[in-house]
């Protein structure tokens, strides 16, 4: 299964990597995304490749259903929620497991250095072979199950 790279404004990325985060809301999605891995690449003003998490479950439905689901695990207000799904009339949302970071993340430069017309994606994207193959080389910091991220990258140093 190939695996996405998707993009997250910092806040939302800080949330899955201390571990509170564990739903990360999408309009629209391949499917079979069960147990797929998922690189997060952190938007403006970051621009880096910071770590991931596999898909443990999909839930889809109308917004109103999926907000049922998921409403105390993707950390966002029912404003925001319902600004993001509107005129929409499916929503899905992937649960997020065995989250990690990289122990030493790659910036935009470092991306477009590394790999012949790098691009990022609006939402999300395909990883290139060449990139899963790197990507999958990176070391991998898992983010603490008790919410502390800083402690684990710690532990791993």
């Amino acid at each position: 299964m190939t695996p996405l790279l998707l993009s997250l404004k910092p806040v939302y990325a800080d949330l899955v990597f201390s571990g509170l985060k564990t739903a990360e809301l999408r309009r629209w999605i391949p499917r079979d995304m069960k147990g797929r891995d998922v690189f997060i690449y952190v938007s403006s003003p970051e621009r880096v490749l910071r770590g991931g998490f596999t898909v443990a479950d999909v839930w889809q439905g109308t917004p109103d259903d999926v907000w049922d689901r998921v409403k105390d695990l993707a950390l966002v207000d029912t404003d925001t929620y319902k600004a993001y799904y509107e005129g929409r009339s499916k929503a899905f949302a992937l649960s997020i497991a065995d989250a990690w970071e990289h122990k030493h993340p790659l910036t935009l430069e470092d991306l477009r250095d590394k790999f012949e017309n790098f691009v990022v994606p609006q939402s999300w994207r395909y990883l290139r072979d060449c990139e899963r193959r790197s990507f999958g080389k990176m070391k991998r910091v898992p983010v603490n199950v008790d919410g502390d991220a800083e402690s684990s990258r710690r532990a791993a140093a």
